[in-house]
C-alpha cells in the first residue's frame, strides 16, 4: 500500500522522480547507448561535451549509462571491482542533483570515463553482455512473482534472469524489485555489495522510469545469485547464509506493532555497545529485545549507522567503508519494502551484518579502539581549516569537524564541501558512493549524536590539498567550468 510516508521518502530519495521523462525518453533508439559503447575512451569526453552543447540533459546521460553498464559489465566473478560501474550510479545521481548547475556534469563525466575503463577490464577478463532472451519471458507463466522467488531461493541464476525479464515485460517491475531487494540482503558475500546493488537499481528505476528497468533488474538478479565460488547455497550450508536462516525465526518473534515504539537514545547506546562485542546472531537478538520494549525501529537503525561510522574511526579502509554504504542501502530497501516481513528481515540482517563487518575490521592489527560516542572535539575557525587539517591528520579533522558543528557550524556546508572534493579529487569508485551514503545517513538520523556521524565521515573524505582528478580537470576545461 502506498502511504504518505512512502511517497515522501521516495520523493526525497529520488529527486528526479518528480520530473523524470516518459518511458523510453532516455534512450530513444539506443543511439546514446551506442555512442557510449562505441566511442573510444580518449574521445568520449569531447563527444559528450559536444552533445551537451547540442542540448543533452544530465538524466539522459545517466539513463544511457545505466543501460550500457548493465548490458556490458558482468557482476561475475565478483559483485564488486568493475561492477562498481553499475553500483555507483545512484550516488552519482545524488551528487548531480545536489551540486550547483555549473558543476553538475562533472560526476557524470567521471562516471562515463570509468565505464570505459570497466568495459575494457571486462573485455580483458571475458567479453560479456546480457544475453538476448526468447519470447518465453513475456508469457503469463513466467510473469509471476512466485516464479522469480522460486528461482532466487534455488539459486538458479539463469531462471532468475528469465523470471525477472518476464515480470518487467508484463508490467510488474515493482514486484520484481521487491523480491530482488529482499534476497539481496540474505547473504554476507561481497561485503554488502548485493544490498548496495539492489538500492542502486530501485533508486534508478524510480528516478528514470521503465526504460532502464529491464537491464538494471536483470543485472541485479545475476548479482544476487552470485555465490562467489560456494557450492549452491540452496543445497549446502555456508557461513555467509547463517544469519538469514536465524533471522527468519527471530523476525517472527517481533510484536505486530514493532515499528511504532519511541525513539530512545539510551537504548541506541545499549545496542551500540552490544555491536562492539556480540556475534551476529546475538546482536540481532539484542535488537529484537530492544524492539520488544516498545523502542522504535528507527532507534535500531540509528545504532546500525552510528556503529558503521565507528568502524570507520577504528580503521578507515575498505571493509569499514562498506559497513557504512551497506547500512545506507539496507535502510533504503527497508523504507521501500512493501511487506512487513521484508522490513523485519532487512533490519535484523543489517544488525547482523554490522557484527560481521566488525569481525573483519578487527582482523587488521592496525585497528584502533575509537568510539563514535567518545570523540573529543577540537575547535576550528572554518571549513578551510578542517579540510586543510584533513591532509595531515584525519582524526584531528574529525575532531575539528565535531567541534565546529557543535559550535553552530553549518552541516550542509560541510557536506557540500565533502561532496565537491569527492568529485574534484576523486580517487576511485568509492569516493562519491561513500560520501553520498554518509550524507544521507546523517539526514536520516534524529538523535542528538548525529553530528558525530557527519564528522566521522571525514575519515574517508578528500583534503583540500589532494591532487585534482585528471578526468574532472579535463571535463572542466571542455565545459568551461
Amino acid at each position: 500500500m502506498i502511504t504518505r510516508r512512502r511517497v515522501l521518502a521516495a520523493s526525497a530519495l529520488a529527486p528526479w522522480a518528480l520530473w523524470a521523462k516518459p518511458v523510453g525518453a532516455f534512450t530513444g533508439n539506443g543511439e546514446l547507448v551506442s555512442l557510449l559503447v562505441d566511442t573510444p575512451r580518449e574521445s568520449l569526453l569531447d563527444v559528450l561535451a559536444a552533445r551537451i552543447q547540442a542540448g543533452l540533459a544530465p538524466q539522459q546521460l545517466l539513463g544511457a549509462l545505466a543501460i550500457a553498464t548493465c548490458r556490458g559489465v558482468s557482476p561475475y566473478p565478483n559483485v564488486g571491482f568493475k561492477y562498481h560501474a553499475v553500483m555507483m550510479l545512484r550516488s552519482v545521481e545524488q551528487s548531480v542533483v545536489a551540486m550547483p548547475n555549473e558543476r553538475a556534469w562533472l560526476p557524470l563525466f567521471w562516471t562515463a570515463d570509468y565505464f570505459k575503463a570497466a568495459s575494457a577490464q571486462q573485455h580483458r577478463i571475458e567479453p560479456w553482455s546480457l544475453r538476448p532472451l526468447p519470447e518465453e519471458p513475456r508469457s503469463g507463466r513466467m510473469a509471476k512473482p512466485e516464479v522469480l522467488v522460486g528461482a532466487l531461493e534455488s539459486w538458479d541464476a539463469e531462471r532468475a534472469d528469465v523470471a525477472t525479464a518476464g515480470l518487467i515485460a508484463a508490467g510488474h517491475t515493482r514486484a520484481a524489485l521487491q523480491a530482488l531487494m529482499l534476497h539481496a540482503a540474505r547473504d554476507f558475500r561481497a561485503i554488502g555489495h548485493k544490498p548496495i546493488a539492489a538500492a542502486n537499481a530501485h533508486r534508478l528505476v524510480s528516478a528514470l522510469g521503465e526504460s532502464v528497468a529491464a537491464p538494471l533488474a536483470r543485472s541485479l538478479a545475476l548479482a544476487v545469485q552470485n555465490a562467489e565460488g560456494d557450492a549452491n547455497p540452496a543445497r549446502h550450508e555456508h557461513s555467509a547464509d547463517r544469519d538469514w536462516q536465524a533471522n527468519h525465526a527471530m523476525a517472527a518473534k517481533l510484536p505486530p506493532d514493532w515499528q511504532s515504539g519511541r525513539d530512545d537514545a539510551s537504548a541506541a547506546r545499549t545496542l551500540l555497545q552490544e555491536l562492539r562485542t556480540a556475534s551476529s546472531e546475538h546482536a540481532a537478538g539484542a535488537a529484537v529485545e530492544v524492539l520488544a520494549n516498545n523502542i522504535s525501529a528507527h532507534t535500531v537503525w540509528e545504532a546500525v549507522m552510528m556503529f558503521a561510522a565507528e568502524l570507520m574511526l577504528r580503521r578507515n579502509r575498505i571493509v569499514a567503508l562498506h559497513a557504512c554504504t551497506t547500512a545506507n542501502a539496507m535502510h533504503y530497501c527497508y523504507l521501500m519494502a512493501d511487506e512487513d516481513r521484508a522490513r523485519r528481515l532487512q533490519l535484523l540482517q543489517a544488525v547482523a551484518f554490522m557484527a560481521r563487518f566488525r569481525s573483519m575490521v578487527e582482523r587488521d592489527s592496525r585497528t584502533r579502539d575509537r568510539r563514535i560516542d567518545a570523540i573529543t572535539p577540537l575547535s576550528a575557525d572554518s571549513l578551510d581549516e578542517i579540510f586543510r587539517t584533513l591532509g595531515r591528520s584525519r582524526i584531528d579533522a574529525v575532531r575539528q569537524a565535531l567541534g565546529w558543528l557543535q559550535a553552530g557550524g553549518d552541516a550542509p556546508a560541510l557536506g557540500a564541501r565533502a561532496r565537491w572534493y569527492a568529485t574534484l579529487k576523486n580517487r576511485g569508485t568509492h569516493d562519491i558512493k561513500f560520501t553520498e551514503s554518509m550524507l544521507e545517513n546523517y539526514r536520516w538520523l534524529r538523535l542528538p549524536w548525529r553530528d558525530a556521524l557527519l564528522a566521522a565521515s571525514l575519515m574517508y573524505a578528500n583534503a583540500s590539498n589532494d591532487r585534482d582528478d585528471h578526468v574532472v580537470v579535463r571535463a572542466q576545461a571542455l565545459l568551461g567550468v
